[in-house]
């Protein structure tokens, strides 16, 4: 990852609160501090608003820790939160990076451990293969589980059955799929899938004896300067749980996404602090298995060049449902973050390139 130096020169924002980010307050000073060409942003702006008025979305653009412009609808405020989605998938990662980095967990868990040795629930069974899915699998979407090719509807279920019974293959979801038996051997092809990734929830749970939402709260969004986020949980009564979703569910504003975003531009590491370690955001955020090169481990990478033909190669994203989406790129000290409602899809490749085209 090629990114121009980690030191104690960058600008790291504080809390919106206490002021937030440093922005760009004049066309000048877009060209100036973030070395970016006004011009060209305002038409993408402008495309943008023609392109979506029917929705409601936030764009922010930080170059060199710089705020250099932020567009939204006219129902947007910088402070809105929206679901962002499978960019939730990101953050379940880097949770599991920061466990897998703390020594209070050293030994217990790693991208070989089986995952079912952490998921009591799911025994018996479903499928005797499950035996052999690994967490890295899970991470990476090869654990050998139906996803969004063989199952419609997602991970909702029917009224009177559970969340997580269905992720464990005990009932179907709303339209009758299953997902008790694997369509794959774990390790043998990628699949994006929803009940594979959201194991994860209940692996988190059974090691930490905490939940992903009030640990990454503490380790993650806290600490950077993100006031506590909302992060659906799902289950509890007579099903299992409840526990946070690990696919889904979590809510944030353009800005705190961003924020997010610009961590990982700095390769874990907020003011002096090292919150993620660089080795798991290298690891996460390059090709994770042979099948799929442009997918890491809860990101989306473009380490072939072939997922976004116009960025560089070291570009990875955080990318969920309704046009959520938070570009990185390190080598041009790049964050494009969006949240928003809609559209139900988005051209990745579009909006990004229109940024880079605006680098100077």
């Amino acid at each position: 990852m090629n990114v121009a130096g980690t030191g104690a020169d960058h600008h790291f924002p504080p809390p919106e609160a206490e002021g937030g980010w440093s922005y760009a307050e004049s066309d000048e000073e877009i060209r100036e501090r973030a070395h970016l060409d006004p011009n060209v942003l305002a038409l993408a702006a402008k495309e943008q608003d023609w392109y979506y008025s029917g929705d409601s979305w936030c764009f922010s653009i930080v170059r060199h820790g710089v705020l250099a412009t932020e567009f939204r609808s006219t129902d947007t405020m910088s402070s809105s939160r929206f679901d962002v989605f499978s960019v939730t998938k990101s953050f379940t990662s880097l949770a599991f990076g920061i466990l897998m980095g703390d020594p209070e967990y050293a030994g217990r868990l790693d991208l070989d451990s089986h995952a079912y040795e952490f998921i009591p629930e799911g025994h018996p069974l479903t499928d005797s293969r499950k035996a052999r899915v690994t967490v890295g699998q899970l991470l990476s979407m090869t654990g050998g589980f139906s996803g969004h090719y063989h199952i419609g509807g997602g991970t909702q279920t029917r009224l009177g059955d559970g969340v997580f019974e269905h992720l464990l293959g005990r009932v179907p979801n709303r339209y009758g799929y299953d997902v008790g038996q694997l369509i794959a051997e774990p390790g043998s092809r990628w699949e994006y899938s929803d009940p594979g990734f959201s194991h994860l929830s209940l692996v988190f749970a059974n090691v930490t004896g905490r939940e992903l939402d009030t640990f990454m709260n503490e380790r993650l969004f806290g600490p950077i300067g993100i006031p506590a986020v909302s992060w659906i949980r799902s289950g509890g009564g007579k099903w299992i749980g409840p526990h946070t979703i690990a696919h889904c569910g979590l809510l944030l504003s353009s800005r705190e996404l961003a924020r997010c975003g610009y961590l990982l531009l700095r390769r874990g590491r907020w003011d002096g602090r090292q919150i993620v370690s660089t080795d798991w955001i290298e690891r996460a955020t390059r090709t994770s298995q042979p099948f799929n090169p442009n997918y890491g481990y809860g990101f989306w990478v473009n380490s072939s060049g072939r997922l976004w033909q116009n960025l560089p190669t070291d570009s990875f994203a955080m990318m969920g449902y309704r046009g959520n989406r938070c570009w990185v790129v390190p080598s041009l000290d790049l964050v494009v973050a969006r949240t928003g409602s809609g559209p139900r899809m988005l051209d990745d490749t579009y909006f990004p390139s229109k940024v880079v085209d605006a680098v100077l």
